[in-house]
């Protein structure tokens, strides 16, 4: 009986090499889109519901003839966000301060969502609704806002869990709004500090919202922004919105645990990014989506 040569041996080993070589290579590329497909959809399941609950509460939000404004939007400064249950305690890269918004009439190329920057912590929006699961069709005041802090525990806690940035969703029961009024300032500081419970949609690292008016022709007419770095709007009377668009940019669970790492200081700026803030952006438009409605 022939035995094998050397050589054949040889040649035997390593075409099992190569095949295992791209076994590993498939399998793990598999897995690459794997992940990548899971955590897209976690996101995609996440900014669903968040979405859900804006559109339900501001197809409820409530016009008052007296002059109350019953819709405020408020880009903070940075020094405010403390107030806010933001955790400030970034070592690099963190968030850019950049208030760019663009709109249908400024942005020729139909990507002002996408293109669009509501500051370090998008805007604060709140107004007056009927539409709430618990108290009847009574008026309610809701913010929506964002917050940068451990999924669990304090905001200030020494040695916190992962960091991450969340869009919460807090109302106020009818009978308070009603003995309090229906200016929508009033009850900032009701509405200022979100807890975990009142988490809505994870991995948020923006959040905006244009504000028109419908004319008598069916055209729209914007009343925020007025212009790229508007931070503030006031919906009363004449300035009362009839449409609402309304963004949100959630990171992939992947893209926000990297973000994490590079707010630490545990991986250095890639030499390619001029600036932290070009890295910042670079990674959050690679690994996040932009849902709106």
């Amino acid at each position: 009986m022939r035995a094998f040569t050397v050589i054949e041996l040889l040649v035997a080993v390593a075409v099992a090499v190569v095949l295992a070589g791209i076994l590993i290579a498939v399998t793990r590329t598999a897995l690459d889109l794997w992940q990548k497909t899971q955590n897209q959809s976690a996101a995609n399941v996440q900014a669903k519901v968040a979405l859900d609950f804006l559109v339900r509460d501001l197809q409820s939000v409530i016009f008052r003839e007296a002059g109350e404004a019953t819709i405020a939007v408020d880009i903070l400064s940075t020094g405010s966000l403390g107030a806010h249950e933001w955790r400030q305690d970034y070592v690099v890269a963190n968030k850019p301060d950049t208030v760019s918004i663009l709109s249908p009439a400024t942005d020729s190329t139909g990507r002002y969502l996408e293109a669009s920057r509501f500051g370090r912590g998008g805007v604060w929006l709140r107004f007056l609704t009927t539409n709430q699961r618990t108290g009847g069709g009574s008026p309610a005041m809701v913010a929506y806002q964002i917050s940068r802090r451990p999924i669990s525990g304090p905001t200030t806690a020494t040695n916190p869990p992962a960091i991450r940035y969340t869009l919460s969703r807090i109302f106020l029961d009818g009978g308070t709004t009603f003995t309090g009024g229906y200016e929508a300032t009033d009850y900032d500081g009701d509405l200022d500090s979100p807890g975990t419970d009142d988490a809505l949609c994870d991995n948020v690292v923006d959040f905006g919202v244009w504000c028109y008016r419908r004319n008598s022709n069916g055209s729209l007419t914007a009343l925020y922004p007025l212009g790229p770095q508007d931070r503030d709007f006031r919906g009363a009377g004449n300035q009362f919105p009839d449409v609402v668009d309304v963004m949100l940019r959630v990171l992939t669970d992947s893209g926000a645990a990297q973000l994490e790492q590079m707010e630490a200081g545990l991986v250095q700026r890639p030499s390619l990014y001029a600036t932290d803030a070009d890295w910042w952006w670079a990674v959050v438009e690679a690994q996040s989506r932009v849902f709106s409605a």
